[in-house]
């Protein structure tokens, strides 16, 4: 299977959040990226609500609503896979604007057992949300962190490896401490072993450590990275596909 690059479009804030300023900015600056992403040749896209600082365990209606414009926007004007993340782990929401833009992922970084955040307890309810998504027939996939950054955790990595094909995650996202934070090699080798599903490394990938990265994994999202200035570099998008695909 080849290898997949999936990057990350980060939100300027929404409306409701702290620091948010113009809505029309953030769809320009989120199309913008999309298509330096796709230009760059990557496989898929994500987009987070990464400027809503600090996040909400639960978002607001307003947050739904304007993810679900870029979104589709997003979706209109570009051609590649397409995920959401809805921080900080609400699950149901990304659920809700995955139905309605037909996306073909999600990202959850607590689906199942339990951590603690700067956001408060990260409670995993993989049963609520598998419902929820039967419920309005989503078809979107369940990309699920495990040991996810940020947070502090009483499983084990061995425990979050044994029970996730129980909690119906379609694949696991293991990451570094923190954003931009290098993936352990270590516990990528782990899960890749231990888990009966495809793996992806969520954070810190670069050009200088993606080729060790990917020896152990199926695939990289990368957000930090491929940014020069705040805006996403196609640049630096395709440099990252060579070298995760063998082709320098």
């Amino acid at each position: 299977m080849e290898k997949v690059v999936i990057g990350v479009v980060h939100l300027l804030p929404l409306p409701g959040s702290p620091e948010y300023v113009n809505f029309e900015e953030v769809v320009d600056r989120a199309v913008q990226d999309a298509k330096a992403i796709e230009d760059g040749g990557a496989d898929a896209l994500i987009i987070e609500n990464y400027g809503d600082r600090p996040f909400l365990k639960e978002v607001g209606k307003e947050v739904v609503a304007c993810m679900t414009v870029v979104a589709s926007e997003v979706k209109r004007e570009t051609s590649i896979g397409l995920g959401i993340n809805v921080l900080r782990n609400d699950a149901i929401a990304s659920l809700a604007i995955a139905k309605a833009v037909n996306a073909d992922f999600i990202r959850v970084n607590q689906l199942f057992f339990t951590s603690i955040s700067p956001e408060g307890l990260l409670e995993g309810n993989t049963g609520k949300i598998m419902r929820y998504k039967r419920q309005i027939d989503c078809k979107a996939m369940i990309f699920a962190d495990i040991m996810v950054k940020h947070a502090v955790h009483f499983a084990r990595l061995g425990d979050y490896c044994l029970n996730a094909e129980r909690a119906l995650a379609d694949a696991l996202i293991v990451t570094g401490e923190a954003t931009g934070r290098e993936v352990s090699i270590e516990d990528l080798r782990f899960v890749k072993k231990e888990a009966e599903m495809p793996v992806l490394a969520g954070s810190g990938v670069n050009a200088e450590n993606v080729e060790k990265v990917i020896r152990h994994c199926d695939g990289v999202i990368v957000g930090s990275y491929i940014k020069r200035g705040g805006r996403v570099d196609a640049e630096r998008v395709s440099r990252i596909v060579r070298l995760t695909k063998g082709k320098r």
